[in-house]
């Protein structure tokens, strides 16, 4: 996760977990007893009508990919998987799917299984960006990298967009290009967000920076608790539409 109540570290963007994952020490041991049926490429999915699968089915086949990914490897994944074999296992499924394991849709999958796949989520963002660990450690994040991994965030599916992290982490970076923008001497593009999740995330940012006291954190805002809420009301609208085969809420509303 990011320290978006400052500037984000270099270190704080590259994945959370590249062997143990250490988040997961106390977390409960048991695999997922639901199992997909079927593989991805058998199963009868269901679409909205903009011709895409409907949230669930994308977890069913998200479930079956996993499980054979694991027949693959020839061991399930837990606490001690490695990050290079999350990718092995997660590397063919794409970012709607990823989404999928780590918000845990239909409760289908352990807590192993979803920080992995929300590490092979944030390594896209950091390929996008071009970070790598030589980067990182030099600290020499440039405002361009920054505004890459905003359009990076802006350009995933709406179910993702329903989310805290998605919105903390496209807040910070924002706020982030914006800051290092003007260190850089230049001024920064407009790209504010049509989210209103989003925005009420920037929006406590720039709380914590005025207020400028380093005891208070993003989520002691009132702007981070609205957007609890509002998340919550997007994943229902949206699940509500999905399940109808209606059009998505509008996520700008």
């Amino acid at each position: 996760m990011m320290n978006i109540a400052a500037t984000p570290s270099a270190s704080s963007l590259l994945p959370l977990a590249q062997g143990k994952a250490k988040a997961l020490q106390t977390a409960a041991q048991t695999q997922s007893t639901t199992k997909a049926e079927g593989t991805a490429s058998a199963s009868a999915a269901r679409t909205t009508d903009d011709g895409k699968k409907d949230f669930a089915t994308v977890a069913k086949d998200a479930r079956a990919a996993l499980d054979a990914g694991y027949q693959k490897l020839g061991k399930t994944g837990d606490i001690y998987t490695s990050f290079n074999d999350w990718q092995s296992v997660l590397g063919g499924l794409d970012r709607r799917s990823l989404h999928a394991i780590a918000s845990n849709e239909g409760g289908q999958f352990n807590e192993s299984e979803r920080v992995g796949a929300q590490n092979v989520m944030d390594k896209q963002l950091n390929d996008a960006m071009g970070l790598d660990q030589a980067t990182a450690a030099a600290g020499k994040l440039t405002s361009d990298m920054f505004l890459k991994g905003v359009r990076f965030m802006d350009s995933v599916s709406d179910e993702e967009k329903t989310s805290m992290v998605w919105a903390e982490k496209r807040a910070a970076l924002q706020f982030s290009y914006e800051g290092r923008s003007r260190q850089e001497g230049k001024e920064p593009e407009a790209v504010d967000s049509e989210s209103p999740l989003a925005k009420l995330i920037k929006g406590g940012l720039e709380n914590l920076r005025r207020t400028g006291d380093p005891s208070r954190q993003l989520k002691d805002t009132p702007e981070y608790r609205q957007a609890v809420q509002l998340s919550e009301q997007l994943k229902a609208g949206l699940a509500a539409k999905s399940a109808s085969g209606g059009r998505a809420v509008d996520l700008t509303a």
